[in-house]
C-alpha cells in the first residue's frame, strides 16, 4: 500500500513540479515585459494584471484562446507549448514513470488547468470539456514520451506483438515510421530555413514597424522574444508556402509564391516578416520541385539501403543467384512501408496545419494561417508522387537487367544447341565413312594360270544390302 501510494505521489509531484515551474516563469517574462514597456511608454503601471495574463497565456500555450474586450488572441504559440511538453518530459524522467502515475499526474494536472479557468479575468474560447481534452492531450504526450517503453504493461504488448506479428510485416512497419520520421524532419528543417530567409530579407521592414509604433529598445528587444513563441506556426505557414499553397491573415493579408499582398494588418512587428512574391520563374519551379526531389530521395534510399529493402542486391547481383519470386517479395517490401509512410505523413501534417491556425479577432481576422486540406494536399501529393516514381525507377532498373538476361541466356541456348546440332551430324557423317571403310575390299595380285600375264583386278564394292559373303564369291567368280 505504501509502494503504490508513493507512486501516485510521483506522478502528482510531476504535474504540480511542471505547472510550478512553467507558471512562475511566465509571470517572471510578463511582469519584466509590462514593466518595461510602463516605463517606456509613461502610462498607468500596467503590473496589476500580470496574474491574470499569465494564466491566460499558460492556458493558451495549451490550446485554449481567449478575449478581452475587442482583443482576440487564439493562435497557439507552438513554441511554449513544445517547450511546457518537454519540462514535463523532463520531470517525469527525473521522477519515475508508471501507469498509476500517470493517472495520478493526469487528474492533478486537469484540476490546476480548472482552477485556472476559473480564476482568469479574460474571456476563454471553447467549452470546460474541450479544456479538460486539451490540457489532458499536453500533459500526455509530455509524460508519455518520458520512458512510456519501460512500462510492465507496454513490455507485455511489445512481446505479443513480437510473437503473433510476421518479421517481414515487423520490417515494413519500422521502415514506414522511420522513413515517416525522416521525411517529417527533413520538411521541418525547410521550412525553418525558409522562416531564418524571410527574418533575413525582411528585418528591415520589422524595424521600420517598431520605428512607427515608437517603440522603445526594451520593448523591442521583450516583443521580439515573445514573438518567437510563435515560430513554429510561422515555420509551417513557410512550408505551405514553399510547396505551392498559401496562407491568410485574416481578409488583411494573403501570401504565395504567386501574389503577396497585405491590406490594414494588424500593428503587430512580427508581420514584417512576411514574404513577397517569388518573381523568378527558376526559383519558384525549384522551391515548387522540392517535395517531390525529397519524396524520391527518401524512397530510393529505402529502396536500395541493405539494412531496409536491399534492392540494390537485385541491381548489382547475378542474375542467376535471385529467382522471380525474390525479386517480387523484394520490391513489395517498399511499397508497404512507403504506403504507411504516406498514411502517417497525411495524419501529421494535418494535426501540425491543423494546430497553427487560430483568430485574432473577429470578422475581418477571424481566421490566421492555412487551408489545412489545402495545404496538407500540396506537401503530401508531390511527395507520393516521388515516392511513385522512385520504385518505378528501380522495376524499370531491374527488369531491364533481368530481361538483357534473358535475351543473352536465350541467345546462348540457341548458339549451343545449333553447336551440339553440328558436332552430331559431323559424328554421323564419320560414322558413314567408317561403315563405308569397313564394307570396301581391294582384290590384288591373282595368277590366272599363267606365268607371263598377271592381272591384278581392283573391285571397289559397296554394300547396298548385300553380306560381306556374297561380296566375295561374286569377286571370285569375276
Amino acid at each position: 500500500m505504501t509502494k503504490r501510494i508513493h507512486i501516485w505521489a510521483r506522478g502528482i509531484g510531476v504535474a504540480v513540479a511542471a505547472m510550478a515551474i512553467f507558471a512562475v516563469t511566465m509571470v517572471s517574462f510578463i511582469s519584466l515585459t509590462l514593466l518595461v514597456i510602463s516605463m517606456e511608454e509613461g502610462g498607468a503601471n500596467l503590473s496589476d494584471s500580470t496574474v491574470s495574463l499569465t494564466g491566460a497565456v499558460v492556458l493558451l500555450s495549451q490550446g485554449i484562446g481567449f478575449n478581452s474586450g475587442s482583443f482576440t488572441l487564439g493562435v497557439v504559440p507552438l513554441l511554449l507549448t513544445l517547450l511546457l511538453i518537454a519540462l514535463i518530459r523532463q520531470l517525469a524522467q527525473r521522477f519515475g514513470t508508471s501507469l498509476p502515475g500517470y493517472c495520478a499526474g493526469l487528474l492533478t494536472w486537469i484540476v490546476l488547468n480548472l482552477l485556472l479557468v476559473q480564476n482568469t479575468a479574460v474571456n476563454l474560447s471553447g467549452s470546460t470539456i474541450s479544456h479538460v481534452i486539451r490540457t489532458a492531450l499536453v500533459f500526455s504526450l509530455g509524460y508519455l514520451l518520458a520512458d512510456i517503453s519501460n512500462w510492465k504493461e507496454i513490455q507485455a504488448l511489445l512481446s505479443f506483438y513480437r510473437e503473433h506479428v510476421p518479421s517481414q510485416i515487423r520490417l515494413i512497419i519500422r521502415i514506414g515510421v522511420i522513413t515517416w520520421l525522416a521525411v517529417t524532419a527533413l520538411f521541418i528543417a525547410i521550412a525553418l530555413g525558409t522562416c531564418i530567409y524571410w527574418m533575413v530579407v525582411n528585418h528591415q521592414v520589422m524595424a521600420r514597424l517598431f520605428a512607427l509604433l515608437n517603440m522603445g529598445m526594451g520593448s523591442r528587444i521583450l516583443t521580439s522574444i515573445a514573438s518567437l513563441m510563435w515560430i513554429p506556426n510561422l515555420c509551417m505557414w513557410a512550408l505551405a508556402w514553399v510547396s505551392g499553397s498559401n496562407f491568410q491573415i485574416g481578409d488583411a493579408g494573403y501570401f504565395s509564391m504567386w501574389l503577396g499582398k497585405s491590406t490594414d494588418l494588424p500593428p503587430i512587428p512580427a508581420f514584417g516578416l512576411l514574404p513577397d512574391q517569388v518573381s523568378n520563374d527558376v526559383i519558384r519551379t525549384m522551391l515548387l520541385t522540392l517535395p517531390m526531389t525529397l519524396g524520391f530521395v527518401a524512397a530510393l534510399v529505402v529502396i536500395v539501403h541493405p539494412r531496409s529493402c536491399d534492392a540494390w542486391t537485385l541491381i548489382t547481383g547475378k542474375c542467376d543467384d535471385i529467382t522471380w519470386k525474390q525479386a517480387i517479395i523484394r520490391l513489395s517490401y517498399p511499397i508497404g512501408a512507403l504506403c504507411i509512410t504516406a498514411t502517417l505523413m497525411v495524419l501529421s501534417f494535418l494535426s501540425l496545419f491543423g494546430v497553427t491556425n487560430g483568430p485574432l479577432g473577429k470578422d475581418r481576422l477571424a481566421h490566421v494561417g492555412v487551408n489545412t486540406l489545402e495545404a496538407t494536399r500540396s506537401v503530401a501529393q508531390p511527395t507520393f508522387l516521388g515516392f511513385t516514381v522512385a520504385w518505378i525507377l528501380v522495376v524499370v532498373i531491374i527488369s531491364f537487367k533481368f530481361g538483357i538476361h534473358i535475351v543473352l541466356m536465350s541467345i546462348q541456348r540457341r548458339a549451343e544447341a545449333s553447336k551440339e546440332i553440328d558436332v552430331e551430324s559431323l559424328h554421323d557423317t564419320n560414322n558413314v565413312s567408317a561403315s563405308i571403310g569397313d564394307h570396301s575390299r581391294v582384290i590384288s595380285s591373282k595368277d590366272y594360270g599363267s606365268s607371263e600375264t598377271s592381272t591384278t583386278v581392283l573391285v571397289h564394292a559397296e554394300n547396298l544390302g548385300s553380306s560381306k559373303k556374297e561380296a566375295d564369291t561374286n569377286a571370285k567368280e569375276d
